[in-house]
């Protein structure tokens, strides 16, 4: 439960990261199933996991290919040294095996961070990588509990945007968050009542978007999150579950990052993107989704959702281009952004 609520309010803050001829066959054979080389940890889970960091630090380069290989024998091992280090017996008789296993798990990962960034990665690959390595992608329980409330999430679609220009839709959104608070969300009904109402202001506003350098939106972004943390209080008096809280609020930041980072890019496209202020907000709206989809977030998004990104992540560099053409620089090292995002995601696993 604990995590649960750790994970909600993370998610509220978001609305406001061998030998040297070694080849693919033979890193590969530790996690093939046929159970030879991870039969060794038992015996030597040290030896195994230094065995382990030899082989990939033979590796001079990866491709992506390559790299999601690597990584996936490397936490099928991982799981298996680390079941063996729980054992008191082991903890008793080698007390100095934890300590060297998790100096080798640290160089280990450095290693795959040398890798990742030994050849250009591309947004695609960011995503692709994020979602081959979520483990909550599995979770058949879970994903039958997404499937029951997505119907809600698409019949937004058939809902209107809110109408008005730019001052009628900013003045409807701090209204809309200023009566939500004062309310408070006190149901599953309040809960799907402030999503709806929200997401048809939140597409007005992006219709604006472009029109708002300059605008102060803090208030905006606080009572964002005063509202979803009303959501947070009323799983904490039992009004809803933490489950629906959970999986309410990711779908609904998952939409808006989708929708928030589709209008960017047809602003680029459109040439509503004039000056090197606007240029930079954008490069960071865009950057966003690519930085804070993680394991759980990736394993919530539908079918349709993920064809989308992808295509936008195929986009994405020439939408940059032109964004690094605003700000007259061509050293933004944007072209580095997805092997050092992937870096850091191999940090989280």
């Amino acid at each position: 439960m604990e995590s649960v609520k750790s994970y909600c309010k993370r998610v509220w803050l978001l609305t406001g990261v061998c030998a040297a001829s070694l080849t693919i066959c033979g890193l590969s054979s530790c996690g093939d199933g046929s159970g030879k080389p991870l039969s060794e940890v038992a015996e030597d889970p040290a030896g195994t996991y230094r065995k382990y960091l030899f082989d990939i630090r033979s590796q001079k380069s990866a491709s992506f290919k390559e790299l999601t290989l690597y990584v996936r024998q490397w936490q099928e091992l991982k799981d298996s040294v680390f079941f063996h280090l729980r054992k008191d017996s082991l903890i008793r008789e080698h007390p100095d095996t934890r300590s060297a296993c998790v100096r080798l798990h640290d160089s280990i990962r450095n290693e795959f961070s040398r890798l990742v960034l030994s050849k250009p990665r591309t947004y695609q690959e960011l995503l692709s990588f994020k979602n081959q390595f979520s483990s909550y992608a599995r979770d058949t329980e879970l994903l039958d509990d997404v499937q029951k409330i997505r119907p809600f999430f698409r019949s937004l679609d058939d809902q209107p945007a809110h109408k008005g220009n730019r001052t009628q839709v900013l003045s409807a959104y701090r209204l809309l968050l200023s009566r939500t608070n004062r309310a408070g969300i006190h149901s599953t009904k309040d809960l799907r009542a402030f999503i709806t109402k929200e997401d048809a202001v939140f597409r007005a506003f992006l219709v604006h978007l472009h029109e708002l350098d300059g605008e102060g939106l803090t208030d905006v972004t606080r009572n964002t999150e005063q509202c979803c943390s009303q959501i947070l209080l009323a799983a904490e008096r039992k009004e809803i579950t933490y489950r629906e809280a959970m999986l309410y609020l990711v779908l609904r930041t998952n939409r808006r990052q989708i929708q928030n980072m589709q209008t960017c890019m047809d602003d680029v496209r459109n040439k509503r993107v004039k000056t090197p202020v606007q240029a930079h907000a954008y490069i960071w709206m865009l950057v966003q989704p690519y930085s804070s989809l993680d394991a759980f977030s990736m394993a919530l998004l539908s079918e349709d959702e993920r064809k989308q990104l992808d295509r936008m992540a195929a986009q994405t560099p020439a939408v940059f281009k032109s964004l690094s053409r605003i700000l007259q620089s061509e050293g933004t090292r944007l072209s580095e952004l997805p092997g050092m995002l992937m870096e850091i995601f191999i940090h989280t696993l």
